[in-house]
């Protein structure tokens, strides 16, 4: 049941961020002291199923629900995003990976880790992905256009985190305790956020 509603989640993130950006269109001629800050503004659209994935790789105990779940939410953004496939699928994993290889030294307990953590996992993110479109992308000149919008993006992915992995702590409690169970049950070792 967790990994459904997981998935369910990651699905309708993916569908609110790849909508985003029709909410943010009008600020793109926004000026504030004479500074184009529309243009910016505009580009923060914030990956909403990265901090779940992150949140995945530091709490999920089992390798094989965790890495699946990641693919999963980075399959849902390979079919709604414009980027080849596969791309998604593969940075989504390996951010899983990431996650699970520092979540010994991460915690994402408070929220002045989850803001920094958020950010610094987004920069990642972008890094891999403006790595393999050099790579294997048609258009040699897209990285370069990309590589503008990676820090509003990382900030607005920041600024979402605490919120994001409020939820996925959430769905982490339900799904071990079950909904209607008492969290306070014997053997039950749950932290709060």
């Amino acid at each position: 049941m967790r990994n459904a509603a997981y998935l369910a989640v990651g699905v309708l993130l993916v569908l609110v961020q790849s909508n985003l950006w029709h909410l943010l269109a009008p600020l793109s001629g926004l000026e504030v002291g004479g500074l184009p800050v529309g243009s910016w503004l505009q580009s923060a659209t914030p990956n909403l199923v990265l901090p779940l994935i992150v949140y995945l790789g530091i709490h999920e105990h089992s390798m094989a629900r965790g890495a699946l779940l990641a693919y999963g939410m980075g399959w849902a953004l390979d079919l709604l995003g414009p980027a080849p496939m596969f791309l998604f699928r593969f940075t989504a994993v390996a951010l899983w990976w990431l996650a699970r290889i520092a979540s010994v030294r991460l915690s994402a307990q408070a929220f002045m880790t989850r803001v920094p953590l958020a950010f610094a996992f987004s920069l990642i993110e972008s890094a891999i992905l403006l790595t393999l479109l050099a790579i294997f992308g048609a258009d040699n000149r897209r990285p370069v256009e990309i590589g503008m919008v990676v820090l509003p993006r990382a900030v607005g992915t920041a600024l979402c985190a605490p919120f994001l992995f409020a939820l996925a702590h959430r769905l982490h409690i339900e799904g071990r305790t079950g909904p209607g169970s008492s969290s306070s049950s014997p053997g039950s070792t749950i932290t709060p956020p």
